[in-house]
């Protein structure tokens, strides 16, 4: 997509990048990056009532980063975490609590802004076709959001809504009612265990409720400044917001990419927002650097504190 779109047949890595400055700037972002990560889900555990040394959440940080990136939608990195705190004794019920709303914490603070960002960001005038794609996806993450809100707050609506639409597709004979109870059954308790996981949470302490979401917004914050902090080291003047925005949309769409991690779309969005902005060889070098130290540094770490995990497990059991 790259290559088709904005013509990039070669690249080269902009050597201001290997500047003292960046190179600095880029260590203590992150450091921030990463330390957040690991404390949102502690203060979410903590809210539950729940503790995690300090050695395990590391770990738990890099085997989460490594297993959201091979499986696709990041649905792997819930069940790695839920897998390694059980192991820590943690309540299976609490465990998926905890990773659940780890992930909806960060899909709210992403998915809030969408609407707004499509509507004013100057890549979604540029025609007609990207700005009906914008206001598709602005429209997305409104429905998304809305059905958010109601399981949180009127679970029994929701679960209505699903019993009268299951039996709709039975009279219109789109599907088999063994399947759609098999289906019914398996949302319905998920449902109740996501409402008692959510009260739970909401009952603990709030300092620990506050520091959880203070937490997720510093992650994301520190997610979105990679791009801005490499192009400002590569020489290029942009506007802060306007780089932020755009990774803000371009993640929204990632969290549904059908790849492992969004691998493939999220270069591909992100050539696409900035290839009228950024040289087309300083740009794809840009896209391998922000990749490599979000993604890739952080599985990188991952695969040995997975291997060692796993072996130090089957030793102990034997």
């Amino acid at each position: 997509m790259i290559y088709q779109k904005i013509g990039a047949r070669d690249f080269s890595i902009n050597p201001n990048l290997f500047s003292w400055p960046l190179l600095l700037g880029v260590a203590g972002l992150l450091i921030v990056y990463f330390t957040t990560d690991a404390l949102r889900l502690y203060y979410i555990l903590r809210a539950l009532g729940c503790h995690l040394r300090a050695v395990d959440l590391g770990k738990l940080t890099f085997i989460n980063i490594l297993f959201s990136n091979i499986t696709p939608l990041a649905t792997g990195g819930g069940f790695a975490q839920i897998w390694y705190l059980s192991r820590r004794k943690i309540p299976l019920g609490t465990a998926t609590a905890a990773t659940t709303l780890r992930t909806l914490l960060a899909m709210v603070f992403i998915f809030l802004p969408v609407p707004f960002l499509v509507a004013k960001l100057p890549f979604f005038r540029s025609s007609e076709t990207i700005a009906s794609s914008g206001f598709l996806l602005g429209l997305f993450a409104t429905a998304y959001l809305a059905l958010f809100s109601l399981m949180l707050f009127r679970l029994k609506w929701f679960l209505g809504f699903f019993d009268v639409l299951t039996k709709l597709l039975v009279r219109m004979r789109l599907t088999k009612e063994e399947t759609l109870d098999r289906l019914r059954r398996k949302l319905f308790r998920e449902a109740i265990r996501f409402s008692y996981g959510i009260r739970i949470f909401l009952g603990g302490k709030k300092r620990d409720i506050f520091l959880s979401f203070l937490y997720t917004a510093i992650f994301l914050v520190s997610l979105f400044s990679f791009p801005f902090l490499l192009l400002s080291g590569s020489g290029y003047s942009l506007n802060y917001f306007l780089v932020t925005g755009m990774l803000v949309v371009s993640t929204c769409v990632m969290y549904f990419a059908p790849s492992p991690g969004g691998s493939g779309f999220a270069e591909g969005i992100f050539g696409a927002f900035f290839a009228s902005l950024v040289n087309p060889s300083d740009l794809v070098g840009i896209i391998l650097v922000w990749r490599f130290l979000t993604i890739y540094l952080g599985m990188l770490v991952g695969i040995p504190v997975t291997l060692q995990e796993l072996f130090k497990r089957g030793f102990d059991h034997a």
